[in-house]
């Protein structure tokens, strides 16, 4: 008991003693630094650093910026669901999401907003513009608009939970025989169920002959997003494994988890696909159960765990695990010199810059339902304006397109 006692004791001064150096240092920080910082700042630097000082993943997140990584892991955000163009200082309704208030409430491709709650929003930031459209009070808000043809009216909009989407393409690249691009620009914890519903959405058209998944981009996210998707592909074996300070485990793919065991899959992989992407990719590939086409990996086969700290409002991020795929690969670029890093694809091409680009833009923008696409071209072509990025000449996914057609492949052109 005097042993616990006197261990007890060294520690707590031990405590005493890291907290009067941060105290010593950050009273000299805030007393002598050339602005005025307040504690909290400097609090939230010194945790920032203390977490980043661990590896390249590792973060701090204070208040302001946990709001956007719950947004982008949790896969939900509160709006109305409209996205907008800015032309001549005005914002315009691009098009609206499917299921979203904007929709219900009859917000249409082409409306100028005039007034915000009685206000002219011309000189808003997009930040105070989008805070506006979803207060936190809960109330609904007046939109004074003027669509395409001139004609004025007021819309009451209420602001909801809306998914965010992570599938930004989804839509048929061949009919005979049907092929179907689903493009996934991340991974959240609404991943999966978006990919169930926007496959039988595909199905209701046609019964598929193959799926080409575009994980071009993906910098990855939600762990378990990528295994549910996984599973829905494979019918049995190790889907990745996960080692850290002391702790292993093993995910297995199951037979009454399966959904398209069969269907032919070709995915695209490239320079920027990483972490929750690899896994995936590295899983369908060591099954032997899609071709990978593109270019090499990130390298990220790290695992982060976050946490929540309520009611502060703070997240922190720290890498937890390796990831490893069927075959035992880890892909991890900051380990030892000399090892193999990122997934070699099957089919390798070599993409220039310009074209990288132009399909990176084009991969992250949001795309609109045939309907409203088709109201924004007869916009585009009235106004002489580029509303919505063109299809850009894209190789990689020709290339995918070739091998679930059975077609020669002419990696040179």
């Amino acid at each position: 008991m005097l042993l616990l006692t006197l261990v007890q004791a060294v520690l707590q001064r031990g405590k005493r003693q890291d907290l009067a150096r941060y105290e010593l240092v950050s009273s000299y920080a805030r007393d002598t630094f050339v602005r005025q910082v307040d504690d909290q700042e400097l609090l939230d630097a010194a945790l920032e650093g203390m977490l980043e000082s661990l590896d390249a993943y590792s973060r701090f997140y204070p208040p302001v910026e946990a709001v956007q990584l719950e947004r982008e892991t949790g896969g939900r955000y509160e709006g109305i669901g409209a996205l907008f163009r800015t032309l001549d200082a005005r914002r315009h309704v691009l098009f609206t999401l499917p299921n979203s208030p904007a929709r219900a409430a009859g917000l249409k491709v082409g409306d100028r907003v005039l007034t915000l709650n009685g206000q002219d929003p011309t000189d808003w930031d997009d930040q105070k513009f989008r805070e506006t459209l979803a207060p936190e009070s809960g109330e609904a808000v007046t939109l004074s608009l003027v669509d395409l043809d001139g004609k004025e009216r007021d819309v009451l909009v209420d602001a909801g939970i809306l998914v965010d989407p992570s599938l930004r393409h989804i839509r048929m690249v061949s009919s005979t025989p049907p092929v179907a691009w689903i493009s996934v620009n991340s991974f959240s914890r609404e991943t999966a169920g978006e990919l169930v519903h926007a496959l039988a959405q595909l199905e209701s058209e046609a019964p598929l002959s193959g799926l080409i998944l575009d994980l071009r981009d993906n910098r990855g996210g939600v762990l378990d997003a990528a295994v549910e998707i996984a599973q829905m592909f494979l019918t049995e074996g190790v889907i990745v494994e996960t080692q850290g300070n002391g702790t292993r485990d093993v995910t297995r793919a199951t037979p009454s988890g399966v959904t398209h065991g069969d269907l032919p899959l070709v995915v695209l992989v490239n320079q920027s696909s990483a972490s929750a992407s690899e896994v995936l990719a590295s899983a369908l590939q060591d099954h032997r159960r899609a071709v990978l086409v593109g270019m090499k990996t990130y390298g990220k086969g790290v695992v982060q765990t976050i946490r929540r700290f309520e009611p502060w409002g703070a997240r922190a991020k720290v890498t937890s695990a390796y990831y490893y795929s069927p075959s035992g690969r880890n892909f991890e670029r900051s380990l030892a010199e000399g090892r193999s890093t990122g997934i070699q694809p099957d089919v390798a091409l070599l993409i220039d810059a310009n074209e990288r680009r132009d399909i990176s833009n084009y991969l992250g923008s949001h795309q609109p339902n045939a309907q409203e696409e088709a109201l924004i071209r007869q916009w585009e072509a009235d106004s002489g304006l580029d509303l919505l990025p063109p299809a850009p000449v894209d190789r990689t996914l020709k290339t995918a397109l070739d091998i679930l057609l059975g077609k020669n492949l002419d990696l040179n052109n």
